[in-house]
């Protein structure tokens, strides 16, 4: 007789659990979809063992053909339960659709032997055998336990090899799953009357379930969209497949609508525009990134019909029948191509994200990624490595650029350039990778290296006897924000026990803006002895008005400003100079590049001159050699 205990547990957390899954949404990756297959094989098994087991124990009432083939059903849902097993671990490292053939051939080479056995105990005992006496085992019984032994222990093999994938919580739960099933068989040899495996395997499934498949884990609580993570996953299986599409809807002007309307009311907005994606597309996957931004993923939709719709649904405004709420909305949308020559789901997510953030700045411009998309993504990231390395290795290097004298055409002093390399040991244009190291914050590092190697330029060279009188050393706007700016300056000047009236700092328009703060700031360094430069005139915000308030000593006339002098002789450029020399500022011309150019800044009243017709920014060695002496540039 077989000893039921344990199943009136099991099928009350069976049914149970199988009434909370259903009714969760879910995504279709083949993570999921293991653990469907997990779960649709738990409701067989345990079914097919009480029925069997239950007829057996009334043996003689039955016919025998309906033993064998409920006891091989059963043994045969028994052998594909570990399979099953085996592939949702497998899943946890890489999509089936990403695994090589030779692999998955391999995964059910034991399973395929098994399964035949089995089968075959319909013709022949192989597993059991019936007589008048009832149920005996046979020769080959033992094969569903090696069968089970072979997975679990290539699914620990697997846990263990392919470890860093996960974090410690999966890690955990996946080996105490797997520690589950094992406790499983062992009982179950040791016990065979008792009907116990069935409940570890349950106990397994919750487990697995809360560790991957919480819908706690993958959906957004606001909309009961999935969240980013879980695009993530469906990207990585979606990679290749042509006809997936991808579309990024944005709310227009998101941060501004939650001012206008209140950030309660565009939370319950956010919900009903889900609600109507849900509705209306049930068969795309939703999914909501936060700041008004949702992502529809799927097949058997055109992208064109689908912005279509949606920007049509969008002309009406959106209501709640709770209140009298009325929200009027625009959205725009990033639409992934489709020809993608690409595998890593991180940068497609990583170009999504990116697009969006584009958007905010475009108005009436939706984009595509395309590959090219991904290729500048990639420069990107490069360049954000770049400066990344530069920070930590203090590995800046400075090139100087000479400033010369307007009448004598020599040298009289320098500017100090911030440059870098990338991995394949290039420079990289300034242009590229300061806004990068202005984004992400490392500029400060960046700058105040280059005023540490100018300082100690000056330490280790005879100024004097390169004619340079003093070394222009940038700030950039997010430096001068800097409290403390003084302090590590002076630092540095001790350091190196340099005059700080060899340098000049050089600070950009953008720098202006705050008056209090900059003559905060300026005051402060002069006190040093430092003095002061306002560099690329006529790119910004600042008018000669304003420059009256200002202690600067010198004004340099951004390039595009003399570039746009000479394609059109207006009296604007003269005008400025003769009105900064009235004002008691010196004057430098950027971006001379013709003998023409020098005469004709000379002829304005310029003072200093800098641009490729004398020299290009040199390293720092290449430029001693070059000045070693005060020649005529």
């Amino acid at each position: 007789m077989w000893n039921y205990s344990f199943i009136v547990p099991n099928l009350v957390l069976l049914v149970v659990f199988l009434i909370f899954y259903f009714s969760q949404p879910h995504l279709p990756i083949s993570k999921n979809r293991s653990f469907l297959r997990m779960l649709i094989t738990e409701i067989f098994v345990p079914i097919s063992d009480i029925i069997a087991s239950k007829l057996l124990d009334d043996y003689h009432s039955y016919p025998e053909w309906l033993h064998l083939v409920l006891n091989t059903l059963y043994f045969e849902c028994f052998i594909l339960r570990s399979l099953f097993f085996f592939q949702f671990t497998e899943s946890l490292f890489k999509p089936k659709s990403q695994r090589k053939i030779r692999d998955v051939a391999l995964s059910y080479v034991v399973f395929s032997i098994s399964f035949c056995i089995v089968l075959a105990n319909l013709i022949t005992p192989t597993l059991f055998y019936l007589d008048k006496s009832g149920y005996h085992r046979y020769e080959w019984y033992n094969v569903i336990y090696i069968n089970g032994f072979f997975y679990l222990s290539l699914s620990f093999v697997r846990l263990f090899f392919y470890k860093k994938k996960l974090d410690r919580r999966e890690f955990i739960s996946s080996i105490a799953t797997n520690s589950l099933l094992l406790m499983g068989f062992i009982l179950r040899i040791l016990f065979p009357r008792y009907l116990i495996m069935n409940y570890f395997c349950m106990l397994a499934i919750i487990v697995t379930y809360l560790a991957f498949e919480n819908s706690a884990l993958y959906l957004e609580n606001r909309t009961s969209a999935f969240n980013m993570e879980s695009l993530l996953s469906l990207l990585g299986e979606k990679i290749g497949k042509s006809d997936t599409i991808v579309l990024g809807i944005l709310l227009n002007n998101y941060n501004d609508m939650r001012e206008i309307y209140s950030g309660t009311q565009i939370d319950k907005g956010i919900s009903l525009i889900a609600d109507n994606f849900r509705r209306t597309y049930p068969d795309l996957s939703l999914f909501y990134l936060n700041s008004g931004r949702f992502v529809l993923v799927g097949n058997g939709y055109s992208t064109d019909s689908l912005k279509q719709q949606i920007k049509a649904r969008f002309t009406k405004p959106w209501k709640s029948d709770e209140s009298d709420m009325e929200l009027y909305l625009d959205v725009q949308f990033v639409e992934m191509s489709q020809d993608f020559n690409i595998d890593n789901a991180q940068e497609l997510l990583h170009a999504l994200l990116s697009a969006f953030n584009s958007l905010g700045l475009v108005s009436d411009s939706d984009m595509t990624i395309s590959n090219d998309t991904l290729k500048i993504l990639a420069k990107n990231r490069d360049i954000k490595r770049a400066v990344r390395h530069a920070v930590e290795n203090k590995s800046v290097e400075m090139f100087l650029q000479p400033l010369v004298d307007i009448n004598s055409h020599k040298l009289v002093g320098a500017e100090a350039l911030a440059r870098l390399r990338d991995e394949s040991g290039s420079l990289l244009p300034p242009n590229i990778f300061i806004p990068v190291a202005e984004k992400n914050g490392h500029i400060n590092s960046l700058g105040e290296q280059i005023f540490e190697k100018a300082c100690e330029f000056i330490r280790d060279n005879d100024l004097e006897e390169m004619g340079i009188s003093w070394i222009n050393v940038n700030l950039s706007p997010l430096q001068f924000l800097r409290s403390d700016l003084t302090s590590r300056f002076s630092a540095i000047l001790d350091k190196y026990d340099v005059n700080p009236e060899k340098i000049h700092l050089e600070i950009t328009e953008e720098a202006m803006i705050d008056y209090a703060l900059l003559q905060k700031q300026i005051q402060s360094m002069k006190r040093m002895g430092f003095e002061f430069v306002l560099d690329d005139f006529g790119s910004g915000y600042s008018n000669v008005t304003r420059l009256k308030r200002y202690p600067f000593i010198n004004i340099k006339l951004d390039m595009e400003i003399v570039w746009d002098y000479f394609k059109n002789h207006d009296q604007i450029l003269p005008a400025l100079v003769q009105a900064f020399k009235h004002m008691g500022f010196t004057v430098t011309a950027e971006g001379i590049e013709t003998k023409e150019m020098a005469a004709e800044m000379k002829w304005l009243g310029c003072d200093y001159l800098q641009g490729f017709y004398f020299s290009r920014p040199l390293p720092a060695d290449e430029f001693v050699q070059k000045y070693g002496k005060n020649i005529s540039a």
